[in-house]
């Protein structure tokens, strides 16, 4: 699977942008403020279905207009493809074509925050991950999500009669709660080979810190909570309750910045190398300002360790950077984006 050409439309400061995406690595270059982060995120709204930008950012859609629109086309093992995304003025962000998935994998200022950040960018790092390397994933969320729904609507109603959804949801919670520590074993085992091949950080391990349990054992545990549960309106033991973090030689880690992007860094090569293996197909890296935290040589590491991915990447530079010089080679592509256009410079 590739991303063949992208058209942007009103999206941010890109007003009208229309490029082929080549194989292997790109540079998009250009000063602060021209458009290059827009770019990736125009691209990641075609995977993701939404922006990985904060509300800080503000809406996507570039002044002066109502809608923005991105549209991919992309050779696809069902045949050849396109995606549409589009926002509008009332904010609402619309994907079309949701069965046909583009894979992409961020780094950014905050891949730190897989180390450092809240649980919940953890989990759905997890379960983002565990759809795409196991399938069945998809179905085993629905229903542990409608099941959740109705013993919420049982408790907040009173809980009165039988607790006729606690063994069905223990038996959902603990077949999501399986498969999270199936993935997160492979996860493990993947971020070993990654630090060991980069000689990198190998006195790390990532520690799943979340709930592992039987349906008996939920089942119990949901009996004893029930009085709580009622008084809250709401199951407090489900599948928010989970986390994981990178310990050091099995005791907690305390990271600068700069370690904790690299640390991040791995656990998003060591996730791509599980799922990729699974799929049968590579997801495409959006790279955006890797030298923010890191110096120089660690930047140069971090990029000779994303050559080695086998499917496209598009990396921001500003204009002059040391990491142009350090890491650009002949075979890389190169696009210069400035005032909201973008365009290719021939070798």
């Amino acid at each position: 699977m590739r991303l063949d050409r992208v058209r942007i439309q009103c999206f941010r400061n890109l007003h009208a942008v229309d490029i082929a995406i080549p194989e292997g690595l790109s540079w998009v270059v250009g000063p602060n403020a021209a458009g290059k982060t827009a770019l990736l995120e125009a691209i990641y709204c075609l995977g993701r279905g939404r922006s990985f930008r904060g509300r800080r950012f503000g809406s996507p859609i570039e002044q002066g207009f109502s809608r923005s629109h991105v549209q991919g086309w992309i050779r696809h093992p069902l045949g050849p493809t396109r995606l549409d995304w589009s926002s509008n003025a009332d904010e609402r962000a619309q994907r079309q074509r949701a069965d046909v998935a583009l894979p992409v994998r961020l780094i950014c200022e905050w891949t730190h925050a897989l180390v450092d950040g809240e649980p919940s960018l953890r989990r759905r790092f997890i379960d983002w991950n565990l759809a795409r390397w196991d399938r069945s994933a998809v179905a085993v969320f629905s229903r542990y999500r409608r099941l959740a729904a109705q013993r919420n609507a049982w408790l907040r109603s009173g809980a009165a009669g039988p607790p006729v959804w606690d063994r069905a949801y223990a038996e959902a919670l603990a077949a999501l709660l399986a498969l999270r520590a199936r993935f997160f074993a492979a996860l493990v085992d993947a971020f070993r080979r990654v630090s060991a091949e980069a000689e990198w950080l190998t006195e790390l391990e990532p520690h799943w810190e979340g709930l592992v349990a039987e349906p008996s054992d939920l089942l119990a545990r949901l009996e004893r909570m029930r009085a709580a549960d009622r008084e809250r309106g709401f199951t407090y033991l489900g599948a928010s309750r989970a986390d994981f973090s990178v310990r050091r030689q099995g005791e907690p880690w305390v990271a600068s910045r700069g370690q904790g992007k690299v640390a991040g860094i791995m656990l998003q090569l060591a996730a791509e190398a599980s799922v990729s293996a699974a799929e049968g197909h590579a997801a495409i890296w959006l790279v955006d300002d890797l030298d923010a935290e890191l110096s120089p040589e660690w930047s140069a590491r971090a990029m000779a360790l994303l050559r080695r991915q086998p499917g496209q990447i598009l990396v921001t530079a500003l204009t002059g950077k040391r990491i142009l010089e350090a890491s650009r080679t002949a075979e890389d592509a190169m696009f210069h984006v400035e005032h909201g256009t973008v365009e290719r410079i021939a070798r």
